[in-house]
């Protein structure tokens, strides 16, 4: 059977059919594991919209996929990206993150042609696959895509939750870590919820690969998304920020838990994060955090500069593929990379 691989123009109104193909791909059981509204045409469009129309980050020229479709013009696969800005030393490296690679069981025959777009794209842009299926992980190695390995989680209970008692226990066994005490900074430095109330966001010259920070992409990850999520910074008096986090949250076993799976410290010399950390458990309510939280998670990559306590190791599903001349060691990686936080 002859095939064609026909790229997606990125606008959610122009691929209704491509949502209808998705939503039934779901609706046939080809997800072991559905997310709640991936059988909904609807709920596919409103994803397009997110990574496609609202993204900042997304260009005119920027790729967001590929469909498979037979001869006669039926789709019968899809490979996506959703574009996003990383950089290094302040110089852009332009990412595509991979979503949503499907194809039906009666054409696996064809999905070699998909990825051997992926791979053409690889030359040109970091890709990253932060939720691949163990098929795909398979695939990824064998096409020498970088795995960010473990991944090690530190608890910070909440007033409801024992508050500082239960977090020194916590960090007794190595599964928290030491918050500064005391105004270290300016008392004239100031909190907020919305990343609008920031007047400047610095640039990080460590010789670290990052994401790229701009107001309107940090407004953008807090609105878009299945689930709740909020978002908490620092910043001196004048405006400038000195840390952030975004929080998604996630209720398991009765527990309302705040993972900060996003977050820079743009002043590590000064401990901005931990600050920061200080504030919203010395202040949860106020600070922003869902009146119901027990407890705020950090996870920090093995390949970073981490603490002595041990923290809870967890397996990390994050691959990256990187252009030539980017040394691998120089990515920082975070828990929000990938798709999960975007649909």
């Amino acid at each position: 059977m002859s095939y064609t691989i026909r790229e997606v123009i990125g606008k959610a109104a122009s691929n209704m059919a491509l949502a209808e193909f998705l939503a039934a791909f779901v609706r046939r059981g080809g997800l072991v594991r559905p997310q709640p509204g991936d059988d909904r045409p609807d709920v596919w469009r409103k994803r397009f919209s997110w990574w496609w129309d609202e993204n900042p980050f997304c260009r005119p020229d920027s790729p967001c996929g590929y469909q498979l479709e037979t001869g006669s013009g039926e789709i019968v696969g899809f490979s996506g990206y959703i574009p996003f800005d990383y950089e290094k030393e302040g110089e852009a490296v332009p990412t595509l993150i991979a979503t949503t690679f499907f194809v039906l069981e009666a054409h696996r025959s064809a999905v070699m042609g998909l990825l051997a777009r992926q791979r053409s794209l690889g030359r040109q842009y970091q890709i990253i696959d932060g939720s691949p299926s163990p098929q795909m992980r398979r695939l990824l190695s064998k096409l020498r895509y970088e795995h960010a390995e473990e991944r090690f989680q530190y608890y910070f209970p909440l007033i409801g939750f024992g508050g500082l008692a239960t977090q020194a226990l916590l960090k007794q066994v190595g599964l928290s870590l030491d918050l500064p005490s005391g105004n270290q900074l300016s008392p004239e430095c100031y909190f907020t919820s919305d990343p609008f109330d920031i007047e400047t966001i610095p640039t990080l010259k460590d010789g670290k690969l990052h994401r790229r920070v701009t107001v309107e992409s940090l407004s953008w990850l807090c609105r878009i998304g299945s689930g709740e999520r909020s978002f908490f910074g620092y910043c001196d008096a004048k405006g400038e920020l000195i840390a952030y986090a975004i929080g998604i949250y996630k209720k398991k076993f009765g527990f309302c838990l705040c993972l900060l799976e996003d977050y820079v410290d743009f002043r590590p010399h000064q401990n901005g994060l931990g600050q920061l950390l200080r504030h919203l458990t010395a202040d949860p309510i106020g600070s922003g955090l869902l009146r119901e939280t027990d407890l705020m998670a950090l996870s920090i990559f093995r390949a970073e500069n981490r603490p002595g306590q041990h923290g809870l190791k967890r397996n990390s599903n994050l691959y990256y593929h990187l252009p030539d001349g980017i040394d691998p060691q120089s990515k920082r990686c975070l828990a929000i990379e990938g798709d999960l936080a975007l649909i």
